[in-house]
Order: structure tokens, then sequence, then C-alpha cells
């Protein structure tokens, strides 16, 4: 995942010979198919004033009929929505900090007893027993789970197109996708559908959809939540992070009651306060050689049966890995101390506009990666790092605050002070 690469070059490698064939063209994998795979279940779709003849909080069934009826399909944000579940949930007596609050969750995370595809074909079937860790806390707090949204697949590209189960595109401006990894979460929240979603963040799976959408998005601390039942990506980097219309709606879900003064916060901006060094091209040696542990055997049985971006990705060469591993840990040392004194950091997200869908189908076909090089340039270093980092809407575009870990109200009160109010983050 180098800005600077383009299409893969050719190695001697035979993981790499299947990829030299023709292959199917991208619309005929989704077109169709995708919309099919995606589903709605439930009887007929409920409109308001038959959901709210129904037992119950009145808020919660008022709130969930219209969240239910006003998803669309043509945003792809959403693979797998159970109406009746929904609205048996928001029947229910429920209490705690999020009683009542309608989370769209990334169809990476598992949830007991509705289908959770982690956006592949090899999962296209697949019911949970269990509930992710995650979900267990949400539910405790009286969450209720909207739907699964859309990602690319296994969680592993950061384009917002998926083969299996389609595009997902910004609500704001649907000639431009959604970003990636976790882009229906991020679609989801942008859409009004509902104000928190839950993602998962790698490399930047959560800010660079936040970015796309135009909505905040929180890259919890590496640790801070638990990955238990979320499918893995490289689990060194891997981290739960949440979308919201605004800093108020990730306080509860972050347990933070109070935010600290900023004033009483030393706050860098990133090229202009302090200088921090680049993140070494051998974070990604790292980075493939966790993917492909996690994904060898599959790989090796059954190559064909993931996506054409994901084959490619999947063939890239890992070697050096330990060395990488002690360059990484050097680079760490000088962030530190470029940073020493600093609570919180301010920097870039995003350089441009979120990609076209037009850019990113072809190069899908090319298997070309300058677009996602492009959107990862601001993002992984905080993976490295394992920091908390949060993406913040603003009037002149996204921008990303970071801290050490155990910062997060420190962030969230920086990111509070910069980023729009909510009523101007969710497209009307």
């Amino acid at each position: 995942m180098n800005g600077k690469r383009g299409a893969p070059t050719p190695l001697p490698n035979p993981r790499l010979d299947h990829l030299r064939e023709n292959h199917e063209p991208l619309y005929l994998k989704y077109q169709g198919r995708a919309r099919a795979r995606r589903r709605t279940r439930g009887g007929d779709p409920l409109g308001v004033e038959e959901g709210l003849e129904r037992g119950g909080s009145d808020v919660s069934r008022e709130a969930a009929v219209a969240a239910l009826d006003s998803i669309d399909p043509d945003l792809g944000a959403f693979i797998e929505v159970d109406r009746d579940r929904v609205m048996a949930a928001a029947e229910a007596p429920r209490g705690g900090r999020l009683s009542g609050v309608l989370v769209a969750v990334k169809d990476l995370i598992d949830t007991a007893g509705l289908r959770t595809t982690y956006g592949s074909d090899f999962f296209a079937d697949h019911v949970p027993e269990k509930n992710a860790a995650v979900v267990d806390a949400l539910e405790a707090e009286g969450a209720i789970v909207l739907g699964k949204t859309n990602l690319n697949e296994f969680a592993y590209g950061v384009s917002g197109l998926n083969p299996f189960y389609g595009p997902i595109l910004t609500p704001k401006d649907r000639s431009r996708t959604a970003g990636g990894s976790s882009g229906g979460s991020a679609a989801a929240v942008s859409a009004g559908v509902c104000r928190l979603a839950v993602g998962s963040d790698t490399s930047g799976s959560v800010r660079i959809p936040a970015a796309c959408c135009g909505v905040y998005g929180m890259k919890l601390a590496n640790g801070a939540a638990s990955l238990e039942g979320i499918f893995p990506l490289a689990a060194r980097y891997d981290s739960v992070g949440y979308f919201a219309a605004g800093v108020d709606d990730l306080q509860p879900v972050l347990g933070i009651d109070e935010l600290p003064d900023v004033g009483t916060l030393t706050v860098a901006r990133i090229g202009v306060d302090v200088e921090t060094p680049d993140l070494p091209e051998e974070h990604w040696v790292s980075f493939r050689e966790q993917v492909w542990e996690v994904h060898a055997e599959r790989y090796q049985k059954e190559p064909k049966r993931y996506g054409k971006d994901v084959q490619w990705k999947l063939a890239l060469p890992f070697d050096g890995a330990e060395a990488a591993r002690e360059l990484l840990e050097a680079w760490r040392t000088r962030f530190l101390e470029a940073v020493e004194g600093v609570d919180v950091l301010v920097g870039p997200l995003l350089d441009g506009a979120a990609p076209t869908l037009e850019a990113v189908e072809a190069e899908y076909e090319r298997d070309e990666f300058i677009v996602g090089g492009r959107l990862l340039r601001h993002t992984p270093q905080y993976n490295e790092l394992g920091w908390p980092a949060l993406a913040v809407p603003t009037a002149d575009g996204t921008v990303q605050v970071a801290g050490r870990p155990g910062s997060e109200a420190a962030v969230l009160a920086v990111g509070k002070q910069l980023g729009l109010p909510s009523e101007e983050v969710v497209a009307r």
C-alpha cells in the first residue's frame, strides 16, 4: 500500500500466476448480483403509523421505523438488515447510556443470529452464534443494532468498492465512494440513517471513510476495546472505531462525561508547530505479513473466490519483516521525540476529495493502488503508534486530531472546538 505504487511489478511468484489470466469485468460481478446479496429481511416495510401501534417505547419505535424507511439501497451502505429484529429490540424495555440508540455495525463484526459476511464470498451465508465483544458492550448499554454495513472485502482496502456487495457511495456526492474499509458505516451516519456506527481501523479504515463522507470518525487506541469477534486484518494494527454526527454522540459510547478545557492543553499542528518523521515503507512489509498469516490457507486453496484486488494484494511480497520491525521501532522513537511535550496533534487527513467511483473502478480493473496510496498518506502512522485519532469535519475539509493512549477526552475536546456542529454534518 505504497502511495507511489501503481500496478504491482510481476514477481517470480506462483501465487501471481492466476492473476495474469483474463478476469470478469467488475460490473459483471456486482451489477444485479450485489443488490441480491444485500438484503432487508422481515415483513412488509413498516410505515411510522404501523410501527407506533406496537407496544414499547414510542420514541424507540418511531426512531427505528424512520431509520429503516430511510435506508437507500442505492447508496450500498448496508449488506444485511432484519426489520423484525430491529422492531423487536426497539419495543423491548431498555436502559443504559445508549438506551434506544440505533447503531449500524460494520459487517466485519459478529452479530449473533444476524448474517455477517466479512464483505466476502467465502462467508456470504455465515450467521455467527455469538456477538463480538463490542456489540455485547453496546447492547448492554441499551443500543439497538440497526443492520450490518458494507465494507471492502475482508476490510482489505480503502476504496469503498466491494466486488460482491457493490460500491458504497457518499450521500453528499453520489459520484464518489464513501471510502473504506468501513465505508458503509460512514455513509449510514452521513445519510442520517443513524447517529452512531461501529467500524474497525487498521490503516485508516474509520478515519478515511469519515473524511470521505464528512462525519466524525474515532479510531480508539490499540487495545482500548476488545477485538474478540471481529475478523482480523492485521492484528497488531487493528482497532475498534466509531462514526458519529457529532462529538456529543461519541462521548457516551466512550464513557466520557466531561471534556477538558482546550486552553489547558498543548496542541501542535503538524507541519507548522512540529515536524513528524514520515512513516517508513517497512510498515507495509509488516502489515502484509500479518494479513498473509490470516489468509494464507484460504488463499492457497481457493484464490479466485477473493475479489481481484484482494487477490493481487495477497500476492505481494513481505520479505524482510523482522528487519522492518526494528526499523519501525526506531521510527517510533523519533516520532515521540518530535512531539515531546505535546498533548494533542492536529494535521491533515485526506489530500483532496473522496475518490470518484469511476476512478476506483478503473484501478480495480488495472490492479493499481494510486488512489488508495493517496488516501493512506496521513492515517497509518497512528496505527503503528497505537494512538487514538479522530477525523473531524470542518468548513474547510476534514482534519485529523490525535493523542497518546489515554488522551481520548482531550482529542474529543479539540475535535469539538474545530469541527462542524452535527446539524451541518448529516446530509439532508
